[in-house]
C-alpha cells in the first residue's frame, strides 16, 4: 500500500513526531527520496482509478527519464535535487516538433497526459515545502513556451455508426434460456443508457438503482471525475428498456435500491456485484463489430455522439458542458466541435445536402 502523507510527519512537518516511529521527529527533507515521494504523492492523491493508473504512467516515464538521462537515481537521490530543467528536459523529448499527422496528434496528446501528471507532481512537492525550485508558474511558462500550435481535431466519432449499434441492439431476437435473455435486456438498457445520458464508463458501472429515478429520467452520478458530482438525464425509451431489465432480473423488494444498476452477472434473483468497465468495453466492441461498424466505437464514443446530438439540435453550449460534467468550455469545445458542424451546416444550406458518390462514379 503506498504511503500516505500523514504517515511521513518528520518530513513534511518537520516539528512533529512521526506516529510509528517517534524517535525520528525533526528528520529533514531530504531525506525523502524522489521515489519515496512519489510514493507519498499517490498515496494522498484522489483521483478516479483510471487516472490514478495515467498519471502513475506518465510519472514513471519520468523517473525513467531521470535516470537514463538526467543521471539521477529516484532511489536514492533527493527530492531537493530536482530542478525545473529536468521535467523541461522530460518535455522536450515527449512533444513532437509539430503537429499535422494523426500519429503525431496522438504523440502530442500522450505528451500532454504525462507532462500534467509530473507537473501535478512537482505542485505537490511545492505545497509541502519539499522543493521550492519546481514553482508551478515557473515550470507552466517554461513549458508553453516548448509547445507546438495544437488544437485538439474533433473527436472521430460518427453518430450515424452508433446510432446503427443502438438500431441493431433494440431489435436483438428474444433469447430462450433465461440468463441470455437476461443478458441481452442488460445491453439493451445500458447501451441506451450510454446513449442518452453521455456517462463515462466508471460512471455507469458505479450506479446503483437507487441514484437512478424513472419517474423524473434522471440519475445522480457522484463523486465523479474531478470529485464532482452531478445529475445526467435519460429518455422515456431508456426508460422502458431499464424498468424491463430490472423487472426480468427478480432483484429482491427489499435492499434493491443498493444493487447495482447494471450486473455483472447474468442469472435471475442474483443481481450479484457491478459490471466492470473491461467487460463494458468489451461488450460495445462485440455489438459495433456485429452492426458492421468500421470506425473504432467504445463506451466513450457514445459520451462525444451525445455532445455532438446536443449541439446539432442547438442546446446551449453551458448546458452541454452542465450534462457532460465538465470543468471547463474550453473542454466541451473539443467534444462537441461546435464550429465545425455550424459550418458544414451552413455550407450545405448554400451549396445543398452532400450526398457521397456511387463506388462506380455514377449518380
Amino acid at each position: 500500500m503506498a504511503a500516505r502523507a500523514e504517515d511521513l510527519g518528520p518530513v513534511l512537518r518537520p516539528v512533529e513526531t512521526l506516529a510509528h516511529d517517534p524517535e525520528r521527529a525533526g528528520t529533514v527533507h531530504d531525506e525523502l527520496t524522489v521515489a519515496g515521494a512519489v510514493d507519498v504523492f499517490f498515496g494522498d492523491l484522489r483521483l478516479a482509478p483510471r487516472s490514478k493508473k495515467t498519471y502513475r504512467h506518465g510519472i514513471d516515464k519520468f523517473l525513467s527519464h531521470l535516470e537514463r538521462h538526467e543521471g539521477i537515481d529516484p532511489e536514492a537521490a533527493p527530492v531537493s535535487a530536482l530542478r525545473a530543467e529536468h521535467v523541461t528536459g522530460f518535455a522536450a523529448l515527449l512533444v513532437p516538433p509539430d503537429v499535422r499527422s494523426p500519429e503525431e496528434v496522438s504523440r502530442m496528446r500522450t505528451a500532454q497526459n504525462n507532462i500534467s501528471a509530473v507537473r501535478k507532481f512537482c505542485s505537490w512537492l511545492v505545497s509541502y515545502d519539499l522543493n521550492d525550485d519546481l514553482s508551478g508558474d515557473r515550470l507552466k511558462t517554461r513549458i508553453a513556451a516548448m509547445m507546438p500550435r495544437f488544437s485538439p481535431p474533433p473527436p472521430d466519432v460518427k453518430l450515424s455508426d452508433l446510432e446503427r449499434i443502438v438500431e441493431m441492439v433494440d431489435h436483438l431476437p428474444a433469447e430462450e434460456k433465461p440468463h441470455l435473455e437476461l443478458r441481452r435486456l442488460k445491453v439493451q438498457a445500458m447501451i441506451r443508457f450510454l446513449f442518452r445520458s453521455g456517462v463515462r464508463v466508471s460512471e455507469l458501472c458505479a450506479l446503483r438503482r437507487r441514484d437512478v429515478d424513472l419517474g423524473e429520467g434522471t440519475a445522480n452520478i457522484y463523486r465523479a471525475k474531478g470529485g464532482k458530482s452531478r445529475t445526467v438525464h435519460f429518455d422515456a425509451e431508456t426508460a422502458r428498456a431499464l424498468t424491463v431489465y430490472w423487472s426480468a432480473r427478480l432483484d429482491p423488494t427489499r435492499g434493491a435500491g443498493a444493487l447495482p444498476a447494471f450486473s455483472g452477472r447474468d442469472k435471475l434473483g442474483v443481481p450479484g456485484s457491478a459490471i466492470s468497465p473491461r467487460t463494458v468495453e468489451h461488450i460495445v466492441a462485440e455489438l459495433a463489430e456485429r452492426a458492421g461498424v468500421e470506425s473504432d466505437v467504445t463506451p466513450h464514443s457514445f459520451r462525444h455522439g451525445l455532445a455532438t446530438e446536443l449541439v446539432r439540435r442547438r442546446v446551449r453550449e453551458s448546458t452541454v458542458q452542465t450534462i457532460l460534467g465538465h470543468a471547463s468550455p474550453a473542454t466541451t469545445r473539443i467534444y462537441v466541435h461546435k464550429t465545425a458542424l455550424e459550418v458544414a451546416e451552413e455550407y450545405q444550406d448554400a451549396f445543398g445536402p452532400y450526398r457521397p458518390p456511387h463506388p462506380n462514379g455514377t449518380g
